[in-house]
């Protein structure tokens, strides 16, 4: 396995003046960044320079994105979900930019609650048919949508990782797999060991999170099940310690993530949660 952090617990957006943390983010023993491909970070044109610098400090990058109400590839509005291919398109050319393989996130529907009411069928059948359109487009560039199923009061659409399996067989694309996160999981799964054996073998990217997005091994995240369903479907790609700074919030999507308060330091965050990862993994995956 290799861990990596991600960038919006130390920055509300990524900017030039920004790249300085990738030193930080090394030193504290971490191998990848994971940068959050939204419009305004692809408008700034700064994939050359964000490559270079994760290169020049020697990490690498990961890359996931959401959609919204703009660029709901499964909206019954043809115009939308059109915007919706096109926007992942651009990501996967920026995350390829970036040498990334994995463009995971909420890429399936709008992230947040956009509608009242359960997903209806017609809605799943746009996703399938928009989804199977940017995996033929991924597949070129050698980059691998990863699904991440969230909480109810973050989407309607997927909650779960039976949900996302279910999703990725009906379409059949093997450049579809499958993001879990502990925070999302420990809300919607009965236990987070089923749900990654549910998983299996499309597990490609994986978020450590504690229960309130603190540091991981605080709060009630059951990190014995977690390893333990990790090392049985041999995972052996990015844990990534997910957090955000409350800074985030003057973001247009902050809301989404509702981090009113520092619930800890994001160095704490990271170096805590990377040791906490670490003794984790050598009790249950390495041995």
């Amino acid at each position: 396995m290799k861990f990596g952090v991600f960038g919006l617990l130390f920055y509300p957006r990524l900017t030039k003046s920004e790249l300085a943390v990738f030193e930080k983010i090394k030193s504290f023993g971490y191998e990848g960044v994971e940068i959050s491909l939204s419009e305004d970070f692809m408008s700034l044109n700064i994939t050359k320079d964000v490559l270079r610098e994760a290169k020049n400090v020697g990490i690498n990058c990961l890359c996931s994105t959401s959609l919204d109400e703009k660029t709901n590839i499964s909206s019954k509005d043809k115009k939308i979900r059109q915007n919706g291919i096109e926007f992942l398109k651009r990501c996967i050319t920026t995350a390829a930019e970036l040498e990334s393989d994995v463009l995971g996130g909420v890429i399936y529907a709008p992230w947040g609650p956009a509608k009242r009411g359960p997903r209806e069928q017609e809605e799943w059948e746009y996703c399938k048919e928009s989804l199977a359109t940017v995996a033929e487009y991924a597949e070129k560039y050698g980059v691998f949508l990863a699904i991440e199923p969230v909480n109810r009061f973050e989407s309607y659409f997927l909650n779960t990782a039976a949900e996302a399996k279910s999703l990725i067989s009906e379409i059949g694309h093997p450049q579809l797999k499958i993001h879990l996160d502990t925070f999302q999981m420990n809300i919607e799964e009965d236990h987070m060991y089923d749900a990654i054996k549910e998983a299996g073998n499309l597990l490609f990217h994986f978020h450590c999170c504690a229960s309130n997005r603190g540091i991981p091994g605080n709060g009630h995240i059951e990190w014995d099940e977690v390893f333990k369903g990790l090392s049985e479907v041999n995972y052996e790609r990015w844990l990534v310690v997910e957090s955000f700074t409350p800074k985030v919030m003057e973001q247009e999507f902050g809301w989404q993530v509702a981090i009113w308060r520092e619930i800890a330091s994001p160095e704490d965050i990271a170096k805590k949660g990377l040791e906490f990862l670490k003794t984790c993994y050598e009790k249950y995956v390495k041995l």
